[in-house]
Order: structure tokens, then sequence, then C-alpha cells
């Protein structure tokens, strides 16, 4: 197993470039004692590692380790992972359980304030694509898709519905077309204040963090770039579903 390690290889991220497992972490054996640690009657091994975080993070090194556990699991060995890729296991699972909760609470409120069950499904509606943008931010600003960015949608989530809020409550009274456009272009200056100066507050957080600040700089770049998308649907993409789940035509004249 030793000897596997030292010759296993890694691919560099974005480079069509491999790497040696040597290269990136080192390797020291000492002598000591014979023991035989058990858990459950069963003999156990373990096997510890530090990353350099900036090069590459724990769930890409799983990821290039899974073929070698995979053979090693042929073999009759049992391996359990722990540490750091058994917490984001678990916070992935804790962070979907709010999200669920958090749109649902948000569709309920939404449902006794339009009473109905269709306006909020187009408000919610946002909610999904502007994972888009949060993707492209961070395509953009060269980071990795993170804890702290997964915390931050569910946070975008309640935030989207807003400026969703603002225009469904003003164009759902809308019989024609032309009414439809001429509400929705009242509702522009009033979205596009609140994402601008949404992102503004953002920015120094999103652009210029260092030290302990980089920590929240996913969260804060989720936040910023996936408004800033959302505010596009909300301008463009919900008043269209609204026309054609509601069937609003162009009026004709007498």
């Amino acid at each position: 197993l030793f000897e596997t390690l030292k010759r296993f290889e890694l691919q560099v991220p974005g480079r069509m470039e491999w790497v040696k497992l040597t290269d990136i972490v080192e390797f020291e054996r000492k002598e000591s004692f014979a023991k035989i640690f058990k858990v459950d009657g069963e003999r156990v091994s373990t096997v510890y590692a530090t990353l350099d975080k900036k090069r590459i993070t724990s769930a890409e090194v799983m990821q290039k380790l899974a073929p070698l556990f995979d053979s090693i699991r042929k073999g009759g060995v049992s391996i359990e992972i722990k540490g750091e890729e058994k917490e984001n296991r678990t916070v992935k699972k804790e962070i979907l359980q709010s999200a669920v909760i958090a749109i649902f609470l948000i569709f309920v409120a939404l449902v006794w304030m339009f009473d109905s069950v269709v306006l909020p499904l187009i408000t919610l509606s946002t909610i999904p694509l502007s994972i888009l943008g949060v993707l492209i931010g961070h395509y953009i600003m060269g980071i990795n898709l993170t804890m702290p960015s997964l915390i931050g949608i569910v946070g975008l989530s309640g935030v989207v519905v807003n400026d969703g809020l603002i225009m469904i409550d003003f164009i759902k009274k809308a019989k024609d077309l032309d009414t439809l456009l001429e509400r929705a272009k009242l509702r522009l200056r009033p979205i596009l204040l609140t994402s601008i100066t949404t992102v503004l507050g953002l920015s120094s957080l999103m652009f210029f963090a260092s030290g302990q600040a980089l920590i929240l700089q996913p969260m804060a770049v989720t936040l910023g770039f996936g408004l800033i998308w959302a505010t596009v649907l909300n301008l463009y993409f919900v008043p269209l579903l609204f026309s054609i789940l509601y069937k609003v035509e162009t009026k004709i004249p007498n």
C-alpha cells in the first residue's frame, strides 16, 4: 500500500498536468513496537493525511483516491472515511434539510399572502435558476464551491424571493399584455436599486477579502453573483412565465 501511494498521481485542477502524491504530501515511516488496534472485535489500521488547501481540496483528493479505495475493498478490506470528509457529508445533509425547510416556509408565507398556489410557484421558480449565477461567479473569481457557498445558497433563496415578490405583487392584476409590460417596467427601478445596493455592500468581501475574511468570501460570491442573475430573471423571466401560465394576450382594439 505504501509503494502504491508513492506512485499515485493527481491531476492539477484546470490543467492537463499530473503530479505525484509525494510532491504534495510527505510520507514518513516510523518503526515502533507491534500494536494491534481493534474496534468491536475487528482489527483496525488508521491512515492520516494533511493537505495543502491552496493546491487541492479534500473533496478532490477523495475523488482521485476513489479507484484505489475500490480496489482495496475488493480485497475484503473495509474502509471508513472520517475527518473533514465525514464532516462535509454531515454538513451537506444538514444544509439540504435547512434549504427544504426554508423554501417550504417561504412557500407557505407566499400562499397566505397571495391566496394562490400558482403565484408563489412563479416566485420560487427563480431560486433554482439563480444557482447558475452562483456557478458563474465562482468560476470568474477562481474559487471552489465550498461549505460557505452552500450556506450562501440557502440565504440567497430568501433574498431572491424579495425581488420576485415586488414584481408579482405589481403585475398580478394585469389583464392584457400591454398592461403587463407597463407594470413590469414600473418595477425596474425598485428591483435594480434593491439588488445594486445589496451587491455593493457585498463587493468589498467579494473582491478584497483577506485574512480570516477569506473564509466568508465564497458566501459573499454566492449572494452577490446569484442576486445579479436573479435580478435578470425577476425582470424578464417572471413576467414571461406569468403571461404564459395566466394566458395574458395582447388587447385587441375595438
